[in-house]
């Protein structure tokens, strides 16, 4: 295999003024390299063939990604990621799918548009590990709603009642949240919704992910196994308001668009589009001067920045501010 620091340098998302301008030798070793780190292997191939055309396309992708994150003057590295055999509307339609409605309110909701300004003096803080789980892999469904939506509901019940670091269920919202659409999409809101007037959330111990490759399953939530009950929710308005709570406060669920995640490797993200169509957690924000935000995703540890990505702070960058939320909670 060919083993050159450039080929090396491409491969981990590493500085390069072109991958896609790479001799054919370096971009097959590239290949060879992305399927052994992935464990990545194709029923034929004819499959195999067309996932490699989609990977040579994805250089380019990563080009152009990386001149604009360089003209936007961040410091976002794109490069070659476990999505790199699909191409941009798999990748889109499969991993970017909130759904048709959007979020709803109902039951204790409440918009927040103002929050305290926080007056404590440190300009970076970071709920990891203190009010959240481990990061998660949603799979080839497209239920990143319903990660985002258990996960607050972690946070907050880790934060308020003394919940125990452990997963509730996205499966139970994924199966059992009629108002939004199991793998094809919905909204952190309606998860809530859906939570407050069944009585509660289980663990993942008692109902676990089974959708990680598509396929929903019928309800079988049981009340006997609910460990957390939501009692309203409230969605917070503007990124400074956003900023002050996380600060003061705790994490909160967002909604923003992640068109551009698919090749990210590490850095602070600058350049976005800021249509919406993910679900994710704000776990922390700097606010200083090229500040961010950590975002906690749900596409696995091997994905960014051990399964975080940070965006530019006070930018509305990726249109983080676009839908935040969390929730008020009881244990059962």
């Amino acid at each position: 295999m060919f083993k050159s620091t450039l080929a090396a340098a491409l491969l981990y998302g590493a500085s390069a003024s072109s991958l896609s301008s790479s001799s054919p030798e370096e971009i097959k070793a590239l290949w060879e390299s992305f399927k052994a780190e992935h464990g990545k292997s194709y029923r034929t191939q004819t499959e195999e063939m067309t996932r490699f055309q989609n990977f040579v396309q994805n250089l380019v992708v990563v080009d152009q990604r990386n001149r604009e994150e360089k003209a936007a003057g961040g410091s976002a590295e794109h490069g070659i990621t476990k999505f790199s055999d699909l191409t941009q509307e798999e990748f889109a339609s499969t991993f970017l799918n909130l759904g048709a409605v959007k979020g709803l309110t109902g039951g204790n909701a409440t918009i927040v548009d103002y929050v305290k300004p926080y007056d404590g003096p440190e300009a970076l803080v970071d709920w990891t590990g203190k009010y959240t789980t481990a990061v998660r892999d949603q799979g080839y469904c497209g239920s990143c709603w319903a990660f985002s939506a258990s996960e607050q509901i972690e946070s907050d019940a880790i934060r308020t009642v003394g919940w125990t670091k452990t997963w509730l269920s996205p499966e139970q919202l994924v199966d059992c949240d009629t108002r939004s659409s199991g793998c094809n999409g919905g909204w952190p809101e309606n998860a809530y919704s859906y939570v407050q007037k069944a009585g509660g959330i289980q663990a993942d111990s008692t109902y676990p992910y089974s959708a990680y490759n598509g396929k929903s399953s019928t309800c079988k939530a049981s009340s006997a196994n609910f460990k957390i009950a939501v009692t309203g929710y409230k969605q917070v308005t503007g990124e400074s308001n956003m900023a002050n709570y996380v600060k003061a406060t705790g994490t909160l669920a967002v909604c923003l668009d992640a068109s551009q995640w698919s090749s990210y490797r590490g850095g602070i993200l600058s350049s976005c589009t800021k249509n919406v169509n993910h679900a994710v957690q704000a776990v922390g924000v700097d606010t200083a001067t090229g500040g961010y935000w950590k975002i906690r995703n749900s596409w696995g540890t091997s994905w960014g920045e051990s399964g975080f990505i940070r965006l530019a702070y006070g930018a509305n960058t990726c249109n983080v501010a676009y839908d935040a939320s969390y929730t008020s909670v009881a244990k059962k």
